[in-house]
């Protein structure tokens, strides 16, 4: 089985088809676009044309690999609006996978052409149903071995908190930013490190110089920045929805509202053993849930059936 992946979204395809080599198949990235943080990609073709030239670009490269892969795996949509081009990609007797990622559906619904012609619907994280509910949740791939090369962390004189949005406004960094201003007001002996437009290299490399990982705190689901943290034993911050936290019971996050970000830091900055034990639990769950072999074998039973 030959598997082309289109799309960079996270690096999420890359682990995907790292995982999948690692099991024994022919899987490629292919992207138009390079990504701002710095994820490589087996083919990348950058295309700066406008609609409908960029159009036209992306169906002259996709040509090429057409005949060369037996699984098309779409993140984020198809190469042409609505999805018109998926009639075409199923007509070459091809396996066709859609896998959202976020903004392209949240808040929008599944109304694509494709939805009708995918083989399956995926999604990277469950609150993502709610605008495709006949898709699947495929939880986010780790891979654990990734973050063994980090060099440990040195004792640090004050507790390190981190926050990387990608977004300020879906991540809600302004309710942060009010947090730690009251924390310092308050005496508090923190540092904050707001880390922006860097490589994922960096971003790594500060997730583990951190004592607290705050995430997210709009969307209602944890990110790719969560499960690096706890990849690496680091207690993270995030709102989880209530009734995704209700359905999907013992993550090992310290869920937070808004509101209660400032509770909730202080929780952590002054219970070093709440850091430690929300740490450990975190590292399993990623190794239970989130495992990139476990996600690339759960792929390769749904392209099989």
């Amino acid at each position: 089985m030959k598997i082309l992946h289109i799309g960079d979204v996270a690096g999420v395809p890359q682990k995907i088809a790292t995982a999948q080599r690692e099991l024994g198949y022919e899987s490629d990235v292919l992207s138009y676009q390079k990504h701002p943080f710095g994820y490589e990609t087996d083919f990348c073709y950058p295309i700066n044309s406008k609609f409908p030239y960029s159009c036209i670009k992306k169906l002259v490269i996709f040509s090429k690999f057409v005949s060369r892969y037996d699984v098309y795996h779409f993140h984020g949509g198809t190469l042409l609006p609505k999805g018109i081009d998926s009639i075409l990609w199923r007509t070459f007797g091809k396996k066709l996978i859609i896998h959202h990622h976020g903004s392209e559906l949240r808040f929008k619904g599944e109304e694509h052409i494709y939805s009708k012609f995918a083989d399956n619907i995926l999604v990277s994280t469950p609150d993502l149903l709610e605008w495709a509910p006949d898709g699947i949740w495929l939880p986010n791939p780790v891979d654990a071995k990734e973050y063994e090369l980090i060099e440990p962390i040195p004792q640090n004189s004050k507790l390190r908190i981190l926050h990387a949005p990608s977004s300020r406004k879906t991540k809600g960094t302004e309710y942060v930013i009010q947090a730690i201003d009251r924390l310092k007001k308050y005496g508090y002996d923190i540092e904050f490190i707001l880390l922006e437009n860097v490589s994922h290299d960096e971003v790594l490399k500060q997730i583990k110089l951190s004592d607290v990982i705050v995430d997210q705190f709009i969307l209602g689901w944890y990110g790719m920045f969560s499960l690096e943290a706890m990849c690496m034993r680091k207690p993270v911050l995030c709102y989880i929805r209530e009734d995704l936290a209700e359905k999907y019971k013992n993550l090992p996050i310290l869920n937070t509202k808004p509101e209660f970000v400032y509770d909730n830091l202080i929780k952590l900055i002054e219970n070093k053993e709440l850091r430690l034990e929300l740490g450990i639990i975190g590292q399993k769950y990623i190794e239970n849930v989130h495992e990139s072999k476990k996600i690339a074998k759960k792929l390769i039973e749904l392209y099989s059936n």
